[in-house]
């Protein structure tokens, strides 16, 4: 697995793990906080510290591996980083997907390929409907959607040209214990809450924008349906997930104040809006007809089980 030191991957980890998986992760530096310690499996694992760009290093693992599944989850999911330096987030996301491939191309036991795409792959919505796998990509506001979308399309290439096995797993905005990062919103929420500095959430948004926050742990499982799904002889594909439900960003910020200790606070999002408010849910229809999988964990059931992570420096189950 790449990227299996981080917030996703390392409940991903945890789900492997579980099932009496071996386990070998790739990732090239010290993540906060330590996901993998924080969910007790970094002695179960094989743990490799490299680059996925140095393609030696890939071919080598991936070939002495003789993997039944490669789940490819690294990469630059930030933003803002798509912004300031997006050069550098192609290459994370893009050249790096190539090279995993590759190697999965010469490796000589044909693993199934399962790689974690976004919705940010249709780009910016303004619709309330819910986007199925067939919409066609739309222009995005930065290149972190279009860095997706281009590296999806070449696992698509990879897999038709080469007869690999893949599934292409579409998420929206993914929260829960281990995500330490504050330029998201519930982390950053839940470390100004604690620092009691205030309750602003910056000029990046009017809170009015609605979106589809999905629990980690019912990625983990989804990732692991597509998996399943490969290995019995499934077709491969892209599969939207998904809670189905939309939030306002102001909405979702109220709610983690009430989850964290019961007190309604007025979120402060100092956004100008310039046009309709961006609006973004994926139509999850298919991978509960294919895969049967659906999401188990409520918003704010998902939120109390952040703040107990947050809270106690350990992730809830």
């Amino acid at each position: 697995m790449t990227g299996g030191a981080g917030f996703g991957g390392s409940h991903l980890v945890s789900e492997l793990v579980s099932r009496g998986a071996q386990v070998t992760v790739i990732d090239r530096d010290p993540i906060e906080g330590k996901p993998l310690e924080d969910m007790g499996v970094e002695d179960d694992i094989t743990f490799v510290l490299g680059d996925l760009r140095d393609d030696a290093l890939v071919q080598d693992v991936v070939a002495d591996g003789e993997f039944d599944v490669v789940f490819h989850l690294a990469a630059d999911p930030i933003i803002m980083n798509s912004l300031s330096k997006p050069a550098s987030v192609v290459d994370d996301n893009v050249r790096a997907t190539t090279l995993v491939l590759e190697a999965c191309r010469t490796a000589g036991n044909d693993p199934v390929f399962v790689f974690a795409s976004s919705g940010a792959y249709y780009g910016d919505s303004f619709e309330p409907e819910p986007i199925p796998e067939t919409r066609e990509p739309r222009l995005a506001s930065n290149l972190y959607g279009p860095s997706k979308m281009a590296a999806e399309m070449i696992v698509r290439g990879y897999g038709t040209t080469f007869k690999i096995p893949h599934a292409s797993c579409r998420f929206m905005n993914t929260y829960g214990p281990g995500d330490r990062h504050a330029s998201r919103l519930v982390p950053r929420a839940l470390s100004q809450l604690a620092a009691g500095d205030g309750y602003d959430f910056g000029d990046r948004d009017d809170g009015s924008t609605r979106l589809d926050f999905l629990y980690v742990g019912d990625m983990a499982r989804a990732y692991m349906s597509a998996a399943d799904y490969l290995i019995a002889g499934g077709e491969s594909g892209a599969f939207n997930f998904g809670n189905s439900t939309l939030n306002s960003v102001r909405d979702v910020a109220e709610r983690a104040s009430l989850a964290y200790d019961g007190i309604a606070r007025e979120p402060q999002f100092r956004g100008v809006r310039t046009g309709p408010p961006r609006q973004r849910r994926l139509d999850v229809t298919k991978a509960r007809d294919v895969l049967g999988w659906t999401a188990s964990t409520p918003l704010d059931e998902g939120l109390a089980k952040t703040v107990a992570w947050f809270r106690a420096g350990v992730p809830a189950s």
